[in-house]
């Protein structure tokens, strides 16, 4: 009987034995595909990510250039007002400057 009870003992390890590495095996083998998963997930979105990224970076190249050539035609508008004389931020200051060199030479004439 007690051969039977360890033979019976034996058999039930060796069972649970296989059927924990069939279990494992299983869980592996889920594991891998689920890795696999990952894997295939984790590319896909770093090469949307890499798209999109792409797409972000052209939008600020365009909106650079326009900032560029909005700016561009501020400076020549700009430019064009004070050449005409009609940019009164450039008039005022002007003025006190050709008030103060008539100061001057009239002063650097008394002396000599």
């Amino acid at each position: 009987m007690e051969a039977e009870a360890d033979s019976a003992a034996e058999m039930n390890g060796q069972e649970e034995a296989d059927s924990d590495g069939e279990d494992s095996a299983s869980q592996s083998d889920s594991e891998e595909e689920s890795s696999d998963m990952d894997d295939l997930d984790c590319e896909r979105r770093r090469i949307e990510c890499l798209d999109e990224m792409c797409h972000l970076e052209k939008q600020f190249s365009e909106l650079k250039e326009k900032l560029f050539k909005e700016r561009l035609n501020q400076l020549k508008a700009k430019l064009e007002e004070v050449t005409s004389g009609k940019a009164m931020e450039y008039i005022n200051p002007l003025a006190d400057l050709q008030k103060n060199m008539k100061i001057r030479i009239e002063v650097a004439g008394n002396i000599v």
